[in-house]
Order: structure tokens, then sequence, then C-alpha cells
């Protein structure tokens, strides 16, 4: 929907109602209701931080737990270290590439497949 107001027009859409229909309702609010002004302060700025930080946030902790699981899982399946080093790619019986890896502990090779480390067939 666009907007005229004097010489500017602005396309006004449901992002931008998201963020200025709030705070018309805090300024309403603020000026008519008998409710603690505190309360409203509060419900506008925790709407506002929710709105703005929560996705970053999240998303921000998704990564942190993707980590996490990774640093969890990907071990040697010999031996169950952790310390796994990439030799390189190659291809097995197709045209898809997998990743080799070789473990410094037991010095055993294994083939990276859906995110999770195998014992190399020889």
């Amino acid at each position: 929907m666009k907007i005229k107001l004097w010489q500017w027009e602005y396309d006004f859409d449901r992002n931008d109602a998201e963020i200025v229909v709030p705070l018309l309702l805090l300024l309403l609010g603020l000026a008519f209701t008998p409710l603690n002004k505190a309360w409203l302060w509060g419900g506008g700025v925790g709407y506002y931080l929710l709105y703005f930080f929560l996705k970053p946030c999240l998303v921000g902790v998704k990564r942190l737990l993707a980590n996490l699981y990774h640093w969890w899982t990907f071990r040697c399946p010999y031996c169950k270290s952790r310390e796994v080093v990439l030799q390189g790619y190659q291809g097995y019986h197709s045209d898809e590439q997998y990743a080799f890896h070789r473990c410094n502990q037991c010095k055993e090779t294994s083939v990276l497949v859906d995110e999770k480390l195998i014992k190399a067939s020889r």
C-alpha cells in the first residue's frame, strides 16, 4: 500500500506494519489508558528486543549446537580419537568424490559419508 504524506510517497508493507503498529499502540496506551506506564514501556521494550534480537540469537545458538554436535560425533571409527586429518578426495566406484581422513593415533583411514566417518573397506 502506498502512502502519500505531503510531497513524500512511501510504500508501506507488512514488515513495516510489524514495527510501526506496536509503536502506535504503545503511544496510544501511554496517552489514554490508566495502566502503569512502566509496564507499558517494559512491554514495548520487550517486544522490540524480541523482534530484533531473537532470531539472530537463535541462529547463534543453533550454530553453536551444530559445532558441538560435529565435535561430538566426528571421531575415528577404529579408536574413537578426535585427532582426524583430511587426506584428500577420491572417487569410489562412482562420480562422487568422498573425503578420506586419517587418524593421528591409530593411523587408519576412514571415509566421510553423511557427515559421519566410517571404516574404509580394503
